[in-house]
């Protein structure tokens, strides 16, 4: 599947099953861009709390109630424990937070296009109906959304589908802002990754929370595909790595149905807690905190640095594929973001 948006042209896989040609309540953290909060796992932690907490919706900024920390931090912040601890002589430290407490994100960690932008913003990665737009991403009651509506008129993009975006969008990354000499907002070479967010079940619309090499070649030579969700089944939560320029893939899903050692179940009744754990030794999927699977081959594990994105695509290559495409194009839906973080060892 080829991308191109102007004189960029890039390959991204978001289809598992081909190779990649492509807790407690929570206190907000703070704005200051790529804050690191030293943070030592507990044991202590309780996995129901986070259950409750999270059928519950995310904790408003405003909640008076002191929640009890999963570990010990600095800077007035209590963020969960990663759900896998730290090595030998380590700690958990959080590297990356947006919380979304207030009434915009914190542009120095994240941007709402992708790392191609010349300006124009961005348009779909997989010949899907959406452009993305800085507009529809939306912070107010300690939450993201990044909302897809019908766009009129259409905006005519090679990268959309027929030429023709017909829908805007909301994206987040810390990728660069602009293609050009700008930094990457935020890279990191292994560490564990999550986001907690609300998803749309309906056919057309499509969630997808990942990774790619942060190169400015655009030469992805692997990535990690921590969920990609087809509206139409709320219960199977893709998780995949591409590797070997993106030729091999890792499929912790076998199929429809099958989430790994995770359970198959309707993940967009309440918030879900996607997370990616990514050392030199594995890769690891969780939801929820329950680990789904594993990747083991140490020789064929990324070890450069990288990028997340998160956004929802509608009507992509995939969907129309499986016959699972968009049915009403003038619905408008959002992907509810509570947090993103990156949590690394030190």
């Amino acid at each position: 599947m080829v991308l191109l948006l102007g004189a960029v042209a890039a390959v991204v896989s978001l289809n598992p099953f081909q190779p990649a040609g492509l807790p407690a309540a929570e206190q907000p953290l703070s704005s200051q861009a790529n804050e690191e909060i030293e943070a030592e796992a507990s044991p202590s932690a309780d996995p129901s709390a986070t259950a409750s907490a999270a059928a519950t919706g995310p904790a408003s900024p405003l909640a008076s109630k002191t929640p009890t920390c999963a570990f010990a931090v600095s800077g007035g912040v209590c963020p969960i424990a990663p759900p896998v601890a730290a090595a030998a002589g380590k700690r958990w430290k959080v590297s990356l937070a947006e919380e979304f407490s207030g009434s915009t994100y914190d542009r120095t960690k994240l941007t709402p296009c992708f790392d191609w932008n010349a300006g124009g913003c961005t348009s779909s990665f997989n010949n899907g109906r959406e452009h993305y737009q800085p507009s529809q991403v939306v912070v107010s009651n300690g939450t993201a959304k990044l909302i897809a509506a019908p766009l009129s008129p259409p905006l005519q993009a090679d990268a959309c589908q027929n030429g023709s975006c017909t829908y805007k969008a909301g994206l987040l990354s810390t990728a660069r802002a602009k293609a050009d000499s700008s930094p990457y907002l935020f890279s990191f070479t292994y560490g564990y990754v999550e986001s907690r967010f609300k998803f749309p079940a309906t056919q057309g619309f499509f969630t997808a929370f990942w990774m790619l090499p942060a190169d400015r070649s655009y030469t992805y030579r692997s990535e990690i595909d921590i969920l990609e969700m087809l509206g139409d089944d709320p219960t199977t939560m893709y998780m995949t790595y591409h590797y070997n320029d993106r030729a091999s893939s890792y499929n912790v899903n076998t199929g429809k149905f099958k989430n790994g050692a995770c359970a198959t179940k309707d993940y967009s009744k309440q918030f879900v807690r996607m997370g990616m754990d990514w050392q030199p030794g594995h890769i690891a999927w969780y939801i929820d905190g329950v680990k789904c699977a594993e990747f083991k081959t140490a020789a064929s594990i990324e070890n450069g640095p990288m990028q997340l994105i998160l956004h929802m695509m509608v009507d992509n290559d995939w969907q129309r594929r499986w016959n699972v495409g968009l049915t009403d194009p003038t619905l408008t839906r959002q992907l509810e973001v509570d947090y993103i973080r990156v949590y690394q060892q030190g």
